[in-house]
């Protein structure tokens, strides 16, 4: 059961113990102690939307106790769900409450912090997939509020395993955010760095011939692109100009070799007169934007590390090479306890990094492709972490070109990634933070090693 339940069920146990009957040959103590407790539990499920939520009650045997539609989502609508479950709970003899909702979008928030209040309510969370999953079990067709409540109370009865689960550690949801929306920024620069390189290629070849790459968003680059942008106007304003203005925004980085190539090119090169003062008004926006959500999205990961830093999972994960500030904000603040995942495979799933697999029979149906389920968050900065692992870890640089090599060359790439993602999470990543032991690099095997040292690393 939920650890969730325990401290209710654990306390009722005691008290269930001297009462009840005589234990009978062949029965297990503890299976007649779990039942009476299971008999003891009211199963709520909650659907909730913007406005409104609907819940329903179900007792153990699944027998329908009651339903409640329609109550307003806010304060007073609260209240009276939980007079109506303590009133439910009353007449039908029942000890505990136990209420089941999923993570839809941010609807839950209010009423989810109100039932953490409450002493005799027990909080799950559900991924929506899993509602949907179990409506395809018991076969239900038509889906509204009351039939969601109703898979959600009948996912709590069977003790089937919450993917997401409630977060009462404070700092560790706020680094969440933080993270989430670094990447959000992460996401915008890549879309703007773009726009501004097919600006440029369009009215301005040169820059992109002298300064390929991630060299075109170097701040001395940008620099000279706020002044000039045709190829014309570097020939204009000549070697000394443009060389002043990359000494003063480098560290030697870039000097009169790349002026004189630019200047070379840009003479050979073809000015497109149109729209001039509107293209340098786009470039000089571009950069702007480039600029200033760089520098929020370092505000965004100084926050949300400082919430994590004195952790001891962000201590073990920074001994992980690769695994920087952004990565390790993000595996940490989405995964949170590890030890509600049963093993690294259950990690991995978690993160979306395994296959989905269906058998019938003798015969296993197995997907090439990864589920994506749980966090897109998560899931990105393993794969970013794989990728540094790769290039300094044999083991997983012989993984990654094994598997490229089966596969086209851009496609490869990235399916070499994800299985090293996969594999350094439910092998490495979770034995890490499950015994509390750093990463060694000297270790080829850590699956070997791992069954080897079954004692923690203090």
């Amino acid at each position: 059961m939920y650890r969730e339940l325990q401290p209710f069920r654990e306390a009722l146990s005691h008290e269930l113990k001297a009462s009840l009957f005589p234990a009978v040959a062949g029965v297990d103590p503890n299976k007649l102690l779990e039942t009476y407790l299971d008999r003891l539990t009211m199963f709520t499920g909650m659907d909730v939307a913007d406005q409104t939520f609907t819940s329903l009650a179900l007792d153990a045997s699944r027998e329908i106790l009651g339903s409640l539609e329609g109550c307003s989502n806010e304060p007073a609508g609260f209240e009276h769900f939980m007079a109506w479950a303590r009133d439910l709970r009353d007449q039908y003899g029942l000890r505990i409450i136990a209420v089941a909702g999923e993570t839809t979008g941010i609807y839950y928030w209010a009423l989810w912090d109100f039932l953490g209040e409450q002493p005799d309510v027990a909080r799950v969370l559900y991924n929506p997939r899993t509602t949907e999953h179990m409506g395809e079990v018991l076969s239900k067709k038509v889906r509204n509020e009351l039939v969601d409540a109703l898979l959600l109370a009948e996912q709590l009865r069977l003790g089937s395993t919450p993917e997401v689960l409630l977060q009462d550690d404070a700092d560790l949801l706020t680094a969440r955010y933080y993270s989430r929306a670094a990447r959000d920024l992460a996401q915008q620069i890549n879309r703007k760095k773009n726009q501004l390189r097919a600006l440029l290629r369009a009215y301005c070849g040169p820059v992109c011939q002298v300064f390929p790459g991630q060299k075109l968003h170097h701040p001395a680059v940008y620099a000279l692109l706020q002044k000039h942008v045709f190829p014309a106007e570097f020939v204009q304003a000549g070697a000394e100009a443009l060389t002043t203005i990359l000494s003063a925004h480098c560290r030697g980085i870039f000097g009169s070799a790349e002026v004189d190539q630019l200047l070379t090119a840009s003479r050979q090169a073809i000015n497109r007169p149109i729209g001039r003062n509107a293209i340098h008004s786009l470039v000089r926006a571009h950069i702007q934007d480039i600029t200033t959500f760089q520098e929020r999205k370092a505000l965004y990961l100084k926050a949300g590390y400082a919430l994590i830093k004195d952790r001891k999972e962000t201590e073990l994960l920074r001994t992980v090479k690769g695994a920087g500030v952004s990565n390790t904000l993000a595996l940490v603040s989405e995964v949170g306890d590890v030890a509600r995942f049963s093993s690294g495979q259950h990690l991995a799933s978690f993160l979306g990094l395994t296959t989905s697999k269906h058998i019938s029979g003798a015969t296993l149906f197995q997907s090439k492709r990864i589920t994506k389920q749980g966090s897109p968050n998560g899931r990105y900065a393993a794969v970013n972490v794989a990728q540094h692992l790769t290039r300094w870890v044999p083991r997983y640089h012989e993984m990654y070109k094994r598997i490229k090599g089966r596969k086209p060359p851009r496609k490869g790439h990235f399916i070499a990634l994800v299985a090293v993602a996969r594999d350094f999470v439910s092998n490495v990543l979770y034995d890490m933070w499950h015994n509390q032991r750093p990463f060694f690099v000297e270790v080829s095997d850590y699956r070997a090693y791992r069954q080897k040292h079954s004692r923690s690393i203090d």
